[in-house]
């Protein structure tokens, strides 16, 4: 009997972490972060102040488990591409497409990727995940002028320079995502940004490496 009432209690824990970062990502998008406070998050998720503080010792925390569950793998998916033997161009290509259904299908990823972009002004405590944010820029740049220079050895490229190709499609898929989100969620919005990607393929690919995919 003590098992159950203890595994109720943890579940009924459990859904009101979820309420309270449901009310979070709510707040942080209809007022921006920097003016989103504990009163507000608490009348959203209909609790009390004392409730989200025994989930949360501060608001900090709110915001970054808001921000883990709208993450993207994207860096870890680009680290398996670096790691592949080639051809990498279509695996490359397969994990942006990626990318961008991760954004069309969960609105989860969107909601957290339009509060980065759009409500969120780098100020206060939450200045340093504008420092994560640019690591992460960084480190997705890096990852992908190493595998544009492997793809430059094994002939999938033009005759460009790979880090400048590397800065086309990653600009590309940057572009794209941020005037996706601008606009309604349609399914025709999100054809235009993979159109954007397979353009910045077809400019950079050696003829014979063209629209091809992994199986």
């Amino acid at each position: 009997m003590g098992g159950l009432v203890v595994r109720r209690t943890k579940n009924e824990a459990l859904v009101t972490r979820e309420k309270i970062l449901d009310a979070a990502e709510w707040c942080y998008r209809t007022y921006g972060v920097s003016r989103t406070t504990m009163v507000l998050i608490a009348a959203r998720a209909d609790c009390t102040r004392g409730a989200i503080y025994w989930h949360f010792s501060k608001p900090l925390n709110i915001f970054q488990a808001v921000l883990d569950r709208g993450r993207i793998p994207l860096l870890e998916r680009l680290r398996d591409v670096s790691l592949a033997s080639p051809p990498v161009m279509p695996r490359l290509r397969q994990c942006l497409y990626q990318c961008l259904c991760d954004i069309q299908d969960n609105e989860r990823v969107r909601n957290v990727l339009e509060i980065l972009a759009f409500r969120y002004d780098f100020a206060g405590d939450t200045l340093l995940f504008r420092e994560l944010q640019q690591y992460e820029a960084e480190r997705m740049m890096i990852l992908l002028r190493h595998i544009f220079a492997d793809a430059k050895k094994a002939g999938e490229l033009r005759d460009l320079c790979p880090a400048s190709c590397a800065s086309l499609v990653g600009f590309a898929l940057v572009g794209a995502v941020r005037l996706y989100l601008m606009g309604p969620v349609e399914a025709d919005s999100m054809q235009e940004a993979r159109g954007a990607l397979d353009l910045a393929f077809e400019l950079v690919q050696a003829d014979g490496y063209r629209s091809g995919f992994v199986g």
